[in-house]
C-alpha cells in the first residue's frame, strides 16, 4: 500500500482527487466507488492495475523486481498504422513541451532523421512508401508483393502529421548523432526497389536531384550559429534509431515507424550515459570544425554522386 500512496501522491501533482476517480473508472474498467477506494488507498491496486496506471500516466515511482515498464503502442491493432503511430509521438511531444518548455532531445541514428526530410517530397514519399509496404506485409497475411511507387500519391495525411511533428521538434534542443555513411541505407533501398521494379530509373533520378538540394541545405544548417539543432558524426555501427527526451523518456525504433518507449529510471540513466559516451567520442560539425565539416559534407556529396552514377549506368545498359 505504501507504493500505491506514493503513486497517487505523484498523480495528484497534476490531477485532483475527483479527476483521478473519474479517470480510473474508464482506465481500469471499475465502478466509481471502487475507483474512489483505489484513489483513497483504502483498497489496493492489483499488479495489472499498477501497470495500466503507470503506463497511462507515465509515472513510475516504484519497481517490481527487474521489470522495465515500457509502452508498445504498435501491439495494439488500432495503432498498426503509420498515421496513428505518428499521432502518438505528436501527443508525447506536446506533453514534453508542456512539461519542460524546451525539451532536450538526443537522437542517435544511421538514417537521415525524417524531420529533416519534410521539405523534400520525393525522398519523403519514397521512405513512407517503404514503411507502409512493410506495415502491410507484416499485418496482412495475403500481402504478396509491393505496389509501384507513384509520386502523384502525396501521402497527404501522413505528410501533414509529420509536418506537425516536425514543428514540435522545432521547440526542442536537438543533439543528433549521425553515421558518416548516413545515406547507405537509402541507397540500398533504392537499389532493392529498382530490382523489384517498384521504382523506375527516372524516379530515382528525381530523388537524386533532391539529395543534392538536401545536402546543400544540411550544410547550411550545420553552419547556422543560431540553430538549436546540433549535429555530430560518430563511427559506432548500431543499426537502430534511439532517441531520448530530457534523459527520462527513451524511444527505440524497431522497424520504422514502429517504436517502443521505455520509462524505467535505471534504463534511462543507462541510455543517458551511453549518449554521453557517444558525444564524447563524436566529431561535432555544428558551428565549429569548419574544415572537418567541409570534408565530411564533401565525402557525403561524392558518395551520393557515385551511387546515382552507378545506378544510372547499370540501368541504362
Amino acid at each position: 500500500m505504501e507504493l500505491q500512496k506514493k503513486l497517487i501522491s505523484e498523480l495528484q501533482l497534476k490531477f485532483s482527487r475527483s479527476q483521478l476517480v473519474k479517470q480510473f473508472v474508464g482506465l481500469l474498467d471499475i465502478s466509481q466507488s471502487a475507483a474512489y477506494n483505489k484513489v483513497n488507498c483504502t483498497s489496493e491496486l492489483t499488479l495489472s492495475e499498477y501497470s495500466k496506471v503507470s503506463t497511462h500516466y507515465r509515472v513510475h515511482t516504484f519497481e517490481i523486481g527487474s521489470i522495465i515498464s515500457a509502452d508498445f503502442p504498435f501491439l495494439l491493432e488500432k495503432n498498426r498504422d503509420f498515421k496513428d503511430l505518428v499521432k502518438l509521438l505528436i501527443d508525447d511531444y506536446r506533453m514534453y513541451i508542456s512539461d519542460y518548455g524546451t525539451p532536450k532531445l538526443r537522437y542517435f541514428t544511421n538514417l537521415i532523421p525524417m524531420h529533416l526530410l519534410i521539405n523534400y517530397p520525393k525522398i519523403f514519399q519514397f521512405i513512407v512508401f517503404v514503411w507502409l509496404e512493410n506495415l502491410d506485409s507484416q499485418y496482412n497475411t495475403s500481402f504478396k508483393q509491393y505496389d509501384k511507387i507513384d509520386f502523384n500519391d502525396f501521402y497527404k495525411e501522413e505528410y501533414e502529421n509529420f509536418r506537425i511533428l516536425t514543428n514540435l521538434y522545432n521547440h526542442c534542443e536537438i543533439h543528433t548523432y549521425l553515421s558518416p555513411n548516413i545515406f547507405q541505407t537509402y541507397f540500398k533501398l533504392l537499389e532493392y526497389h529498382l530490382e523489384l521494379d517498384t521504382i523506375d530509373l527516372e524516379q530515382v533520378m528525381e530523388i537524386k536531384e533532391e539529395f543534392k538540394i538536401f545536402l546543400n541545405d544540411f550544410e547550411k544548417i550545420c553552419q547556422d550559429k543560431d540553430t538549436s539543432n546540433k549535429f555530430y558524426i560518430h563511427e559506432l555501427s548500431v543499426n537502430s534509431v534511439i532517441f531520448q527526451v530530457e534523459s527520462k523518456h527513451s524511444y527505440i525504433v524497431m522497424n520504422n515507424p514502429i517504436y517502443f518507449r521505455v520509462e524505467n529510471e535505471d534504463f534511462n540513466h543507462y541510455i543517458k550515459k551511453w549518449f554521453d559516451q557517444i558525444e564524447g567520442r563524436s566529431i561535432p560539425i555544428s558551428n565549429i570544425n569548419e574544415k572537418v565539416r567541409r570534408g565530411i559534407i564533401k565525402n557525403m556529396k561524392n558518395s551520393s554522386e557515385k551511387f546515382f552514377k552507378k545506378v544510372e549506368l547499370l540501368n541504362e545498359a
